[in-house]
């Protein structure tokens, strides 16, 4: 999920903290040599996400170690925090100036905290290292447009991990549409809300019951921000008349929230939406209680993938399994991502020498070669999958993700230049394809936030970005649900502007100027 959630206080007292520190630390490095394991390769130390708890600990786990160590060069000190705290432990850790981490990945859009943190020379400027295309052949490959969102004064210093700029699109189950009577997939507003109600009211599912909705939504407000585009609302921020302004202060934004404000009024969600768990989106489709997804195509892949798993049988057709339709675009437009998920910062205090930079950087080039996308995406010949008679890669499925012996292994992958192994392919299935047709068709018509490299450089950004956003975003909720008018909403946005928006709108303007000249 791309939307930034709101910063809790703790978090934001603990990550101050180091940035104070790193202040007076940045400027005065050690000089002694990098530090090697017991085979003599150089040693890492790398902070990343654990989602399973069974990251490379599982049977067959030790060769794939033995594996990307030995392409890489580089043995890996792992230090793996779990998700559902890993914010938190960022803010712990990142105090701990004994015990840094040389590599700490980060999650979504740079905090303010860590810009703050750049600021005061916290992290490696990696321009120079970035530019050497014959030392790092596959990270000096890097989008000159998604960088910017890791540029700080006008350096490099994070890695991103990249990501398909047409991932979030519409999709909906073919088979309830084809009950409703809809033949041809939308293209307009009026064919969605045509949709929306007929997956409501029609009985989709055909059990003679009042029990779906058309569009699932949970408290996680991504899906908005793709609606909105079909309005021509635009990504976060708008270019108008040669300013920047942000979209919440355009006509098409009112527009697009009375439209949302009549999909609810109208039943076309379940009511209860903003406070129904994040973490059970997609369930709604996956049970039978609402037919369209607005969010990664992805995510309308693995909907798919589970009614093949689990058998769950079209209502038009019970010989054949149900499928989702993975359109994108609506309008001829959708939102684009901003190109990534998060990012690696090279931490100072963590690599004390320019050897050990370039030992990280060497480990995060090399471990995005073919071969190792191979071992990271897709495991172990003769344990998750085969090679058929041309050569490409045929899954055995036979694992979860957690079971399989590479797991953990992509979160140390920054996905360029490649987004999935040039060689060997893998053999893909209807849904693999579908998926893979869809992120091309948006791609084309992906509508990007032209703010982002300033957003990154904004020192009013770092003050009260994180929290002016969340008055918007909670506003919006209001107004969809009919608990505020356009008045309630124009005083959010007042709200807004008086905290502190309208210095950033003028921050960002004074730096877009700059960029132009």
């Amino acid at each position: 999920m791309e939307k930034k959630q709101r910063t809790c206080m703790l978090l934001a007292m603990l990550l101050l903290v180091p940035a104070l520190v790193f202040a007076q630390g940045g400027k005065d490095q050690a000089k002694g040599s990098a530090v090697t394991g017991g085979d003599g390769k150089p040693t890492i130390t790398f902070m990343v996400t654990a989602f399973y708890g069974t990251e490379l600990k599982n049977e067959y786990s030790d060769e794939v170690i033995r594996r990307y160590e030995e392409h890489t060069g580089i043995h890996v000190d792992w230090r793996w925090e779990n998700n559902d705290v890993y914010k938190e432990k960022l803010g712990l850790v990142l105090m701990d100036r004994n015990n840094m981490p040389m590599i700490i990945t980060g999650s979504g859009e740079m905090s303010a905290n860590v810009v703050d943190a750049a600021k005061k020379g916290a992290f490696w400027d990696l321009t120079p290292y970035l530019a050497d295309a014959a030392r790092f052949p596959n990270l000096s490959q890097y989008s000159r447009d998604v960088i910017k969102s890791f540029t700080v004064d006008g350096k490099i210093i994070a890695v991103y991990r990249g990501r398909q700029i047409g991932r979030l699109g519409f999709s909906y189950r073919t088979d309830w549409a084809e009950k409703v009577g809809i033949t041809k997939a939308p293209e307009t507003i009026e064919d969605v809300y045509d949709m929306m109600y007929k997956f409501t009211y029609n009985d989709p599912d055909g059990n003679g019951k009042n029990d779906t909705y058309g569009l699932e939504l949970v408290k996680y407000v991504g899906p908005l921000d793709i609606i909105q585009t079909w309005f021509g609302v635009g990504n976060e921020w708008v270019e108008k008349d040669g300013k920047l302004i942000p979209v919440h202060q355009t006509p098409e934004f009112m527009t697009a929230l009375r439209w949302m404000r009549k999909m609810y009024a109208d039943g076309l969600v379940r009511p209860d939406w903003p406070s129904v768990d994040s973490g059970t989106f997609g369930d709604a489709l996956r049970k039978g209680q609402a037919g369209i997804f607005i969010d990664v195509m992805d995510s309308g892949k693995r909907i798919w993938n589970y009614y093949k798993q689990n058998d769950i049988r079209s209502v038009v057709n019970p010989d054949q399994v149900a499928t989702m339709t993975l359109l994108g675009p609506i309008e001829g437009v959708t939102l684009a991502t901003s190109g990534h998920n998060g990012y690696y910062l090279i931490t100072k205090d963590g690599a004390k020498t320019e050897q050990d930079v370039i030992n990280c950087l060497t480990y995060l080039d090399r471990i995005n070669d073919p071969e190792m996308l191979v071992l990271a995406d897709y495991g172990l010949e003769g344990v998750t999958y085969e090679l058929n008679a041309d050569g490409d890669i045929v899954m055995y499925n036979k694992l979860t993700v957690a079971q399989t012996p590479q797991v953990g292994l992509n979160q140390s992958i920054t996905y360029f230049p490649y987004l999935e192994s040039p060689k060997p392919h893998l053999v893909k299935t209807d849904s693999d394809l579908a998926a893979d047709a869809a992120f091309a068709r948006n791609k084309a018509v992906a509508v990007f936030n032209p703010a982002l490299g300033y957003l990154a450089n904004s020192s009013v950004n770092a003050e009260v970005g994180t929290d002016i956003e969340q008055i918007i975003d909670d506003a919006r909720t209001q107004y969809v649900c009919g608990l505020i008018d356009d008045a309630g909403f124009a005083a959010a946005a007042k709200a807004w502007a008086d905290r502190g928006g309208t210095r950033l709108i003028a921050e960002i303007n004074q730096l877009h100027q700059a960029a132009k000249k």
